[in-house]
């Protein structure tokens, strides 16, 4: 399960145009830690896993490898205001008359 998350994790930081420096500062590790991170070396902590992933707008089982439900809709990285219109928007959806 844990295979692929270094990889996940670089590849998560590099497509929110951050460095391992900016990733450091943000969630309050080394850069080196990141790197560690990133090439599997290490494996982060739950808190730092949960900062690495709000951080990156991705869900922990995507760092992880659990996607075994292909019907779940993460709300990561919304605000409030937005996970309420996303709401709103699939009772909209709940309430058609089913085909």
């Amino acid at each position: 399960m844990l295979q692929n998350l270094g990889d996940k994790l670089k590849s998560a930081r590099v497509n929110n145009n951050l460095s391992r420096n900016q990733v450091a500062e943000l969630i309050g590790v080394s850069v080196s830690m990141i790197g560690h991170y990133e090439t599997g070396e290490r494996v982060p902590s739950v808190e730092i896993l949960l900062k690495l992933a709000s951080r990156y707008k991705v869900s922990i089982d995507y760092l992880l490898g659990n996607n075994t439900n292909s019907n779940s809709l993460s709300l990561d990285g919304l605000t409030y205001k937005q996970i309420q219109a996303v709401k709103q928007i699939v009772e909209c959806f709940r309430n058609l008359p089913s085909d």
